[in-house]
């Protein structure tokens, strides 16, 4: 990674995607009044009849469930693999509606497969597809074909509700492309996608609405402008959703991120509400970091509301994420060289000889690869000490990660956000902050080195590349070089300089990550930081 020139170039602050119906959050309230009851319909399907299972999406939906009873929601419905039909949906949600008062929020949670259909109404979509849930007994062929909700089903549930706030949180995926590709070599869990071709007889097609939701017939007004609808995208249109192994089980990163912000991790400013900028805020990072970016949520406000909606949990209703890096290598005969850097960093590492792992070392190629199918490092890490960097580059990561949660987040902006980026092509790496302030920046390169980039005293003398302004883009031009792999730049941000931080950083500058310094290099970062960003970076050679 080679630094350009200093921050403060102009970069045009990164907009809101559109969102699509396949992933969405919706809550509306409009003032910080207190509300009614809350009231839940949480849907999660595995055991899918006639496509393909999946593992994470029942995880989700009991995470979800359970996080909304600790927050206090009595009126919980349930609706898990073969119970969730597409008359016990549409029949529970005009139920929920029914016995629900004027001011009452409404939760409709969804986490199972995703697909597009052609559109009904031609010019209706500006790409010409409409977005599905499939539900259990989906099929091809009649009659289980019936067995889906479209976007225009989940509009009419919507506004069936009228006035009332509603929250509608989807962890599935329509899409077909990637943000990088999966090295054939990693194995991974499912991803929440199906592909469908045209129906024959589709059942929809003549199955009327029941009449509640046909009553709620779409108007002129665009359902993502209405005042009472929150939209949370897990992701931008082009994404894939994959289910992920976090906390030991497979799941979706959008569910669990939301069941953990509810939890009370995204009241960041701890005023014991969070707010819909401080959901958007903790999801974007959440979901990203999770994803290793492969993820990366969007979030719409109808009404522009910011309104501290959302109950919380003051406690962890799931253990706390495990910590654990799993290991695994292309051969056997390395499995001495794991189990020593397992005694190494006792507790933080576990030997896998079967299945995935978080780090696996393909010892011939000399490369080293993540469960996400993400090669993290080149070609450089063909014996047992280029392999040792990573691991330990990894495990200070981890513990990056977790101090990042302490403390406010930073949405590192990458430009370009997708692909790998080939060698000598320029990037930018930045932020837009909402106040002033100062910051520093190093890069944990592919091969565990430590770069120091801000501040760049060759690139800045004058010192301008620590110094940030409220809302004006703050942005560091970089051009990939060796070492090739994952790059992640770590983003430190303080009310005032840190020039113990600074210090510090500057005598490890170029050095690789020593783990017998890494608690008070962690400790050091703790007391300086208001606010920590982590950007992950993939690289490769050109051509």
């Amino acid at each position: 990674m080679i630094p350009m020139h200093p921050f403060l170039s102009d970069c045009v602050r990164r907009g809101l995607s559109r969102l699509t119906i396949a992933l969405l959050l919706s809550v509306g309230l409009v003032s910080a009044a207190p509300a009614g009851e809350w009231r839940a319909l949480v849907i999660g399907i595995d055991a899918y009849e006639h496509v393909s299972p999946l593992k994470g999406a029942l995880n989700d939906a009991r995470d979800i469930a359970n996080t909304l009873s600790a927050a206090g929601v009595r009126d919980l419905t349930t609706l898990y693999d073969g119970d969730a039909s597409r008359d016990a949906v549409l029949s529970a949600w005009q139920q929920l509606i029914a016995r629900s008062a004027q001011d009452d929020i409404l939760v409709l949670s969804y986490a199972g497969h995703g697909a597009q259909e052609a559109e009904w109404v031609a010019g209706s979509e500006e790409d010409g597809m409409d977005e599905v849930f499939l539900l259990a007994g989906f099929d091809i062929s009649a009659p289980g074909n019936g067995e889906r909700l479209r976007d225009d089903d989940v509009a009419a549930m919507l506004r069936a509700a009228g006035g009332r706030s509603v929250l509608v949180l989807a962890d599935s995926c329509h899409s077909g492309t990637m943000t990088r590709s999966i090295d054939p070599r990693i194995t991974r869990l499912g991803t929440r996608l199906v592909g469908l071709p045209p129906f024959e007889n589709d059942v929809l097609r003549s199955q009327p609405l029941p009449p509640m939701l046909a009553q709620a017939q779409p108007d002129a007004e665009d359902l993502e402008e209405l005042p009472n609808v929150i939209y949370v995208g897990a992701t931008v249109d082009g994404q894939v959703i994959p289910e992920l192994m976090i906390a030991g089980e497979p799941r979706g990163a959008l569910s669990w991120a939301f069941a953990r912000g509810v939890e009370g991790r995204a009241d960041l400013d701890r005023d014991g509400g969070i707010s819909m900028e401080e959901l958007s805020r903790f999801l974007q990072e959440t979901v990203r970091v999770a994803t290793e970016g492969r993820q990366s949520p969007s979030l719409t406000i109808g009404g522009g509301t910011r309104a501290a909606v959302l109950p919380r949990v003051d406690d962890d209703l799931l253990a706390r994420e495990n910590s654990i890096l799993t290991l695994a290598a292309s051969t056997k005969t390395a499995l001495p060289i794991l189990k020593g850097l397992s005694e190494t960093h006792k507790g933080r590492l576990q030997v896998v000889e079967d299945g995935p792992a978080d780090l696996f070392w393909d010892i011939d190629e000399g490369d080293v690869l993540t469960k996400f199918g993400d090669v993290v490092l080149r070609a450089e890490a063909g014996n047992a000490d280029g392999f040792a960097a990573v691991v330990e580059k990894w495990v200070f990561l981890s513990d990056l990660y977790a101090l990042s949660r302490q403390r406010q987040p930073i949405e590192g902006r990458l430009k370009p956000s997708v692909g790998h980026i080939p060698e000598g092509s320029p990037f930018q790496v930045g932020l837009t902050s909402d106040r002033n302030g100062y910051m520093a920046v190093f890069a944990l390169e592919a091969d565990g080195t430590l770069r120091l980039l801000a501040p760049d005293k060759v690139a800045d003398p004058q010192g301008r590349d620590t110094s940030i302004q409220s809302e004006k883009p703050y942005v560091l031009n970089l051009r990939a070089a060796l070492p090739f792999g994952a790059d992640h730049i770590v983003m430190v941000r303080s009310a005032d300089p840190m020039p113990k931080l600074v210090g510090v950083l500057a005598a490890l500058d170029g050095r690789k990550i020593d783990p017998s310094i890494m608690p008070s290099l962690l400790k050091l970062i703790g007391d300086s930081a208001i606010a920590i960003g982590i950007a992950g970076v993939y690289t490769q050679p050109a051509g």
